[in-house]
């Protein structure tokens, strides 16, 4: 058991392969840039090729970059240069764990962008997976310089049906708007466990990894009021799906039931992109840990980047 910076070799050992570890060592840099007033953390991946391909992949409401490791390294494999944000309130970030607002990620997205066009001089691509899919999208809205979007999962939080039917709060959710009007005003900082309000018991079909993820240190476990309240209040994305232009590949597990593919199907329907493309991963769960369905997300998503 690993415990405190060194947590996330847990999941390596446990479930997607002890050498993604050294290969973590070997490929992987840890910069720092100003994003919101404070400093993010960047995970780089750097092929030497400055005109390959660069990929910008954000992780959800439960993760952080490293936890990534199978999803990012087979794409570095593949001769891409990728950046890996840990969101701010994630990961090795400073500050409070669980401090930030969705328009605050959306921000530490756009200066991703803004990284790898002063590193790189090759094609931008954004995505994310679970929760950094909508993020991707929404950064993806604002901004012209991008060419493609890529997500594991891409649901609309502002979607009433979602949040009736797919938070813990249910119903009560638009009941309590209000009141989280009032306590991200006035009680920004108080913290609550994140899985009180999108339950972790299905992030994957392996209840030892969803009990591991909810003790991991770096991990999603708490969430301001004010963090909360935003997911509500800022998510809707600036540009409808039916007017989004750009080329986008979307992923969606089949056996979801987090972020279950009733909703990931519904916003692919309303996209109005011209080259859009649609793969159901079959058995998945929303965050799987079999080896078979990264093969699966490499292929695909190389096909995508190759066509970028």
């Amino acid at each position: 058991m690993f415990e405190g910076n060194a947590y996330w070799k847990n999941y390596m050992v446990g479930w997607f392969g002890e050498g993604l570890i050294d290969k973590w060592y070997q490929h992987v840099k840890v910069e720092k840039i100003q994003s919101n007033h404070q400093d993010i953390n960047l995970e780089v991946y750097d092929t030497g090729n400055k005109d390959a391909t660069t990929f910008i992949f954000a992780h959800g409401i439960a993760g952080y970059a490293r936890v990534l490791l199978p999803f990012t390294m087979p794409l570095f494999e593949c001769g891409y240069n990728l950046v890996v944000p840990d969101m701010q309130g994630y990961g090795y970030n400073d500050g409070l764990k669980g401090d930030f607002e969705w328009n605050a990620h959306k921000q530490n997205l756009k200066d991703c962008i803004d990284y790898a066009k002063k590193r790189f001089t090759g094609k931008i691509v954004i995505g994310g997976a679970s929760m950094g899919g909508p993020l991707a999208y929404a950064a993806a809205c604002e901004r012209e310089d991008i060419d493609g979007l890529v997500c594991w999962c891409l649901w609309d939080f502002s979607d009433r049906e979602f949040m009736l039917n797919e938070t813990n709060t249910k119903g009560f959710t638009y009941v309590l708007i209000p009141i989280l009007k009032w306590v991200s005003k006035y009680l920004q900082k108080v913290r609550i466990k994140t899985y009180s309000l999108i339950s972790y018991d299905t992030l994957t079909d392996s209840k030892e990894f969803n009990d591991l993820i909810k003790r991991d240190p770096q991990a999603g476990t708490h969430i301001t009021l004010k963090g909360a309240a935003s997911l509500v209040l800022q998510s809707k994305p600036y540009i409808p799906h039916d007017k989004f232009n750009k080329k986008v590949l979307i992923l969606q597990p089949e056996k979801d039931e987090m972020t279950p593919k009733y909703y990931t199907e519904k916003v692919y329907k309303k996209l109005g992109s011209k080259e859009k493309k649609y793969i159901e991963i079959k058995n998945s769960a929303h965050f799987p840990v079999e080896k078979e369905y990264y093969l699966q997300w490499k292929e695909a998503v190389n096909a995508f980047l190759e066509t970028v």
